[in-house]
């Protein structure tokens, strides 16, 4: 049974993020906790983490979006939803809340994007077809093992739902691209899984994919212990990390300490999916941020390319004149 809570925000609801990745657009948190359960999440380590099966949910986003908007005097190119939590997890009034600010910044010509590992609603995809140039997103999913999603990330969308739900925002003409995020050495990044789940992909329309290995703080880890009650995929997960150093987290203005894959591993590993994508005609991502000490590139976790196409039309229109 989830608990829900409903709140009015205090502070401001569009704020900048640390993380490089997403350094040039405002992020917006619809809640605070999320009930998706992925025992890898890093928000179980954040000081105002409600619980698990809690969340906090501000009830009045849409307004104080509203209000922000009207004290800007430069207007976003888009918002990212949502860096801490999920717009698209299975709770009413979350997802009231997700539709609603949407709404208000596509109706204001202000692009929406977002990375999920929820089931997306009817009324988004009707919502985001009115302006598909708008709008841009991630998919979260790294293997299409259900059992194996059911043990770490357990009231996600079952991976053929988050598929679905891949291909029909490319077939309304959304930017959208597959993220395959946190591998787990060993277990989820295998050539014959990654292999079909890249096909799967390719097959919806997909061009794109940004991969990455879990990078594991504290709190992670006694979060895996605590969530993952097969022993066995525990010490999996989990064992690869023995003779590994410690590694930085790169955001914009500092690092933050944790444990990573050994280089060499990640080096070899990332260039074989890179290959691996390849013959799927799949580009590959990689995220500098978890990854600064071998590639300074961009995950794509942000996606300007829908936007910027609607900035192009408007400068040529008001060129016109």
């Amino acid at each position: 049974m989830v608990k829900v809570t409903l709140i009015d925000r205090k502070s401001n609801a569009l704020t900048p993020s640390s993380l490089r990745c997403l350094s040039h657009l405002p992020t917006i948190n619809m809640t605070a906790g999320c009930v998706h359960g992925c025992a890898y999440c890093y928000i179980r380590g954040y000081s105002q983490y409600p619980g698990d099966d809690t969340v906090t949910v501000y009830r009045n986003t849409a307004e104080q979006v509203a209000r922000e908007l009207t004290r800007k005097r430069k207007r976003p190119i888009a918002v990212y939803f949502c860096p801490s939590s999920d717009a698209f997890m299975p709770v009413a009034e979350v997802l009231e809340q997700s539709y609603r600010t949407m709404k208000l910044l596509l109706d204001q010509g202000i692009g929406v994007q977002f990375v999920t590992k929820g089931a997306i609603p009817e009324r988004f995809f009707a919502l985001f077809a009115a302006r598909p140039e708008l709008v841009a997103g991630q998919v979260g999913l790294t293997t299409l093992d259900d059992g194996l999603n059911a043990a770490v990330e357990p009231k996600a969308a079952p991976a053929a739902r988050r598929l679905s739900d891949l291909g029909r925002l490319i077939n309304i003409g959304v930017t959208a691209s597959l993220r395959a995020d946190p591998l787990f050495h060993g277990i989820t990044d295998d050539d014959a899984g990654l292999g079909t789940l890249f096909a799967e992909a390719a097959r919806r329309g997909v061009r794109d994919v940004s991969a990455s290995y879990l990078f594991l703080r504290p709190a992670i880890v006694g979060s895996l212990r605590r969530n993952i009650h097969d022993e066995e995929l525990l010490q999996r997960i989990l064992d690869p990390f023995d003779k590994a150093g410690r590694a930085s987290f790169q955001t914009r203005n500092a690092e933050t300490g944790g444990i990573s894959l050994p280089i060499e591993v990640r080096h070899a590993e990332l260039d074989r999916i890179r290959q691996l994508a390849e013959r799927h005609d799949l580009a590959l991502r990689i995220c500098g941020c978890k990854n600064g000490d071998i590639t300074n590139s961009r995950c794509h976790l942000t996606n300007l390319t829908a936007t910027a196409r609607v900035n192009k039309h408007r400068a040529e229109q008001t060129s016109l004149w």
